[in-house]
């Protein structure tokens, strides 16, 4: 038996620190949240978070620009993969004038209004983001004097 899960995550724009969410409006109040997309039969988690996201956007995703975060097992709604896509260059108009989509830097993370699990979740996402991008760059040459 299959069981389902949730695949969720977020954009990531290197060169301005910025990830996009989705914002849901709750009567007054509007929340920050992930993309995410629930499982369907035997769909692979990055299956399904591509396909949630491209729904989302109106506008079809390559899969070699998602990357994975972690999971987890929510103690409501089960296991829980988490993934970002990196947007190296500018950021796509098509992505930054959408509706119900807004750009939000890292470093104003706590000053959106978002669930204690979309922030952490985040706050995970940026550390691995972080540690990626140091082990792809290159080692700085040991400084003269040092043997």
């Amino acid at each position: 038996m299959h069981k389902s899960f949730y695949a969720s995550g977020f954009f990531y724009h290197s060169a301005s620190q910025q990830i996009l969410l989705q914002q849901q409006s709750y009567g007054e109040e509007i929340k920050f949240v992930l993309f995410r997309g629930k499982s369907d039969k035997k769909s692979e988690p990055l299956a399904v978070f591509k396909k949630c996201v491209e729904e989302a956007i109106g506008s079809s995703i390559d899969a070699s620009h998602i990357r994975p975060i972690y999971d987890y097992v929510h103690e409501k709604f089960g296991t829980h993969y988490i993934f970002y896509i990196e947007v190296t260059d500018i950021i796509p108009k098509k992505l930054a004038n959408k509706e119900q989509t807004k750009w939000i830097s890292l470093s104003k993370l706590t000053k959106h209004n978002m669930s204690e699990q979309t922030r952490h979740d985040i706050i995970v996402g940026e550390r691995v983001i972080r540690a990626s991008m140091e082990q792809s760059a290159p080692s700085a040459p040991p400084a003269k004097g040092w043997h």
